[in-house]
C-alpha cells in the first residue's frame, strides 16, 4: 500500500469521524413545547438550555397551589433553569430581590425593564418580573427566572428578555391570573 493510499485512507476515516462526532456523541435534547406547565416556543428556550443531554423538569409539591411554587429544569440532573412563582398581597420592588447577595434570586448585573410586567428587572443569569393579578386569591403575581447551566456563561440578557416577553403573559394566563 503506497503513502498515498494510507494517507487517503486514514483523511476519510478522520473526515467520516468529524462528521460523526456531533451525531454520534451525546444525544442532542428535544426542547419541550412547553416549561412548568406554560407552552412557551421552542426557539425561545433553546438559548437558555444545554443542548444535549437528558431534559427534565421537577415542581414542588401543591404546584400552583401555594403562595410560592418552584419548577427546576434539569438537563442530564444539572439543574439548567429554575422558576419561582408567587401570589401575594403586597407589591414588591423586584430590584430589592435582584442584588446578587439574594440567594434566591440573585442576578448578575439587574436593571429594570419596561414593558415586561408592572415592574421588572433583568440580568445577564435572569429576570424577575411582577404584576397586578385578578382571579386569585392574592392580588400580585412575581415570575422569577435563574439561568444556572454554567456559571460561566454570564451574557445572556438577550436570550433571556426574549424567553420572558413571551413567558411571563403566558404564565400568568396558564395559572388563571389576568392583569386588571
Amino acid at each position: 500500500m503506497s503513502l498515498r493510499d494510507r494517507a487517503g485512507g486514514a483523511c476519510a476515516l478522520a473526515t467520516f469521524t468529524l462528521l460523526c462526532l456531533p451525531a454520534c456523541s451525546a444525544q442532542d435534547i428535544s426542547i419541550p413545547r412547553s416549561i412548568c406547565d406554560t407552552p412557551v416556543e421552542q426557539k425561545l428556550t433553546a438559548p437558555l438550555l444545554k443542548r444535549t443531554g437528558e431534559l427534565s423538569e421537577w415542581h414542588t409539591a401543591g404546584w400552583g397551589g401555594k403562595e410560592t411554587s418552584v419548577c427546576i429544569i434539569s438537563v442530564d440532573k444539572s439543574e439548567a433553569l429554575r422558576f419561582r412563582f408567587a401570589w401575594h398581597t403586597d407589591t414588591i420592588d423586584p430590584m430589592t430581590y435582584s442584588s446578587l447577595d439574594n440567594s434566591v434570586t440573585g442576578l448578575w448585573e439587574p436593571r429594570r425593564v419596561g414593558h415586561l410586567a408592572e415592574s421588572a428587572t433583568l440580568g445577564d443569569n435572569g429576570a424577575i418580573a411582577t404584576t397586578r393579578c385578578e382571579g386569585r386569591a392574592k392580588w400580585h403575581f412575581t415570575l422569577a427566572l435563574k439561568v444556572t447551566r454554567d456559571q460561566k456563561i454570564v451574557h445572556q440578557r438577550n436570550d433571556i428578555e426574549q424567553f420572558m416577553r413571551a413567558y411571563m403573559p403566558a404564565t400568568m394566563k396558564a395559572v388563571g391570573c389576568t392583569h386588571p
